[in-house]
Formats: structure tokens, sequence, C-alpha cells
């Protein structure tokens, strides 16, 4: 059985806070956007993966205690962590610029904690949509993805997410699945239906797009969103669904219309 705590480095009794100051230090350390060679990458791709689902289950006091009650019985003690693997090297730049540090960073880089244990995910929230703003889309996406699991019925949090994935394409599939979780959440948002559709439609899948853009119609014809879509979206029958493969810049204009609300 995987042991989270040895993923993230911390011992079985560790404060919520000491959880969370783990995974953010390894989730900017080993995530896959720093990583330039494609077999490093899909290395790093599954360290990140194993550091998300760790936290996602040790974050939360139901599923770490029926996730602990299966781990075989060891003695707990206040010893210093287990020594975890290093996270890959790092080749190349990262992937924006990273000359105004967001709250999370600064925080990692000072020792000072954002908040107290069980901070509000608006506090992520707000938190990850300034990371979002000064381009530190690896900070964005830690606390965003915070705010996703403090509160998973936030479709804001789902969105801002979503765009925030989407600027990395080998997390398209999972900014896909966050703008639908808020479509579904607010589900009269013409804004989060023209979003997917076009983001659906940037992947070739033309049908689907369709189908969330005839969604966004249905809501409000008039709406400027739909217009704009409706110029990047043809409305004529669409060909059998190719994926494709140029993800860049997925989620236009859904931040500043998020951001000024």
């Amino acid at each position: 059985m995987t042991d989270y705590y040895a993923i993230l480095g911390v011992s079985r009794n560790a404060t919520s806070t000491e959880i969370r100051d783990a995974y953010l230090k390894l989730a900017r350390d080993t995530h896959p956007d720093k990583v330039k060679d494609p077999a490093a990458r899909k290395k790093a791709e599954d360290v990140f993966k194993n550091v998300t689902a760790a936290y996602d289950t040790l974050s939360r006091d139901r599923s770490r205690r029926d996730y602990t009650a299966k781990l075989p019985t060891v003695a707990e003690t206040k010893a210093p962590a287990p020594p975890r693997a290093a996270p890959p090297v790092v080749q190349g730049p990262p992937l924006a610029p990273r000359a105004a540090a967001a709250p999370a960073a600064a925080s990692q880089a000072t020792g000072t904690p954002i908040a107290s244990g069980g901070a509000p995910s608006m506090d992520m929230l707000a938190q990850g949509i300034e990371a979002f703003k000064k381009q530190d889309y690896h900070t964005a996406v830690q606390l965003l993805n915070i705010a996703v699991t403090n509160d998973e019925k936030n479709a804001r949090a789902h969105a801002m997410l979503s765009m925030a994935l989407a600027k990395n394409p080998n997390w398209v599939r999972d900014a896909l699945s966050h703008i639908e979780t808020a479509s579904r959440l607010e589900p009269k948002n013409v804004s989060y239906h023209v979003e997917l559709a076009l983001l659906l439609h940037s992947q070739g899948l033309k049908l689907r797009a369709k189908r969330a853009l005839d969604n966004a119609i249905a809501l409000n014809p008039e709406h400027p969103e739909v217009h704009r879509a409706l110029k990047e979206i043809p409305m004529s029958p669409p060909e059998a669904e190719t994926p494709a493969r140029n993800t860049a810049e997925t989620a236009r204009g859904l931040f500043d219309r998020l951001r000024k609300r």
C-alpha cells in the first residue's frame, strides 16, 4: 500500500499545516513544467500525481483517518521524517517569469506560513488568482488545487484552476475536467459554458464544443461571450472529433471576468 506520509516526508502525527507546507514545497519542486526532456517529464508527472494524491487524501480529516487505519501499525514518534527521493533535476527555465513571487512562494522562501492550519478556501483562491495574475502558474496551480480540495462546490475555484492547468499542454485533460465541473456547479453561468466550448474546440473536439456552445446560446443568445465564441466556433455540422495537439492559451478572457466579480 502506498505510504502517502512517506511521499510527503511527514510523520503520521503531522499537523494539517505541516502536511500543507510539505505539499506546497514538493509540488513546486517536482512540477513537470520545469522539465524539458520528454522522458524526464513523464517521470516528473508521475511524481507530481503521487504528491497531489497524497495531499488530497491527507488534507481532509475523514479521508486521512480512513487511510491511516488501513496502514500497517507502526510506532508513532517525533523522530525526523524518513528521507524521500530527490525531485527530478530541473532542466531549462520555468514556465513563466517569476519576477514577483506569489504569497505561497514567498511563504516557502521566508518560512512564514500563509495562514494558520485549515485556512479558508477563499484565501487560497485569492492567492491563486494573484499568482495567476503574476504569471506564476506553478504556484497558481498549487494554491487553486488546495482551494478546490477545501471547497469542492466552488465553481469559481474550479474555473480558475482550469485556466492555470491549461497553461501546460500536458494537463489539458484536467483543465477540461475542472471547467466542466464549474459549468455543472453553475449551469446558468454563460461564461463557463463558453469557455468550455472554446477549450474543447481548441482540442479539435468539435462535437462536444458545439454542444457546450449550444448550452450557452440557450441561456442567453445575446450574451457578448456567445457572440465572441460564434466567431471562433462555426455552427455548421463539424467533422469527427480528432484531438488537436496545440493547447496554448485556452481559457482566454475568463480570468478578467472572474477577477472583476
